[in-house]
């Protein structure tokens, strides 16, 4: 599958079936654009390379979150009462801390992006959301010294389709005015990927606990004087 189709499945597809699923009546947009920090729980990693065995670990990953390319989540939704559809997209990084002698370099780091569709419901107190989606990979990696990727190049569009994720989250929502708000949620992700490296594959599973904070507008809504 080539990058120009896997682009238009993850991008294009959620936001139609998103039009789809929203109704008009009594109903307003809102778009949110976070920043945050993130724990991610030591999880399985397994290396499959062509010639050799596997290598299996349990991978301690960092995100450096506020290091460029930097951690970035932002939501477009449609509100109908007090419930919303929304697309959600997670610009996440992985880092391998445990390293090992065949494993020089393992990172996602151009983008372990989560794309999903949401569900949410403003309980007045606290905001929930539920959602499930796609990853979009960006994988630079360095096994037995056979290098796949480069992060240091912005022309590298190595990006690939790579597996299921789910997103449940609580938050709150703290008006500024009555159009604009700050915006702070705590949320729990996880994923099932297969990334590619030199002549092989990885098969990557991951869960994160996010702590994110931003601004959110609601378009229909004026600026009270």
């Amino acid at each position: 599958m080539g990058w120009g189709t896997m682009k238009w499945i993850s991008f294009v597809v959620p936001f139609f079936i998103f039009a789809q699923i929203t109704t008009y009546a009594q109903s307003h947009w809102s778009f949110e654009l976070h920043g945050g920090e993130v724990y991610n729980v030591p999880m399985p990693l397994s290396i499959f390379q062509d010639g050799y065995p596997e290598v299996k670990l349990t991978a301690r990953y960092n995100t450096e979150p506020f290091r460029l390319p930097v951690y970035w989540n932002m939501r477009l939704g449609r509100w109908q009462s007090n419930k919303m559809w929304e697309v959600e997209v997670i610009h996440h990084k992985l880092y391998l801390e445990n390293t090992t002698p065949e494993i020089q370099k393992f990172n996602i780091s151009h983008g372990f992006n989560l794309v999903m569709l949401n569900r949410g419901f403003d309980k007045k107190l606290f905001r929930y959301r539920f959602g499930a989606g796609m990853v979009l990979t960006h994988p630079e990696s360095n096994i037995r010294g056979e290098v796949f990727g480069d992060s240091n190049d912005d022309k590298d569009l190595g990006y690939y389709l790579s597996g299921p994720a789910l997103n449940l989250a609580i938050g709150k929502a703290f008006r500024m005015n009555n159009r604009f708000y700050f915006d702070l949620e705590s949320k729990v992700t996880c994923a099932y990927t297969r990334v590619k490296v030199a002549n092989g594959h990885a098969d990557v599973y991951h869960l994160a606990f996010h702590l994110i904070f931003g601004v959110g507008i609601d378009f229909s809504k004026k600026t009270e004087n």
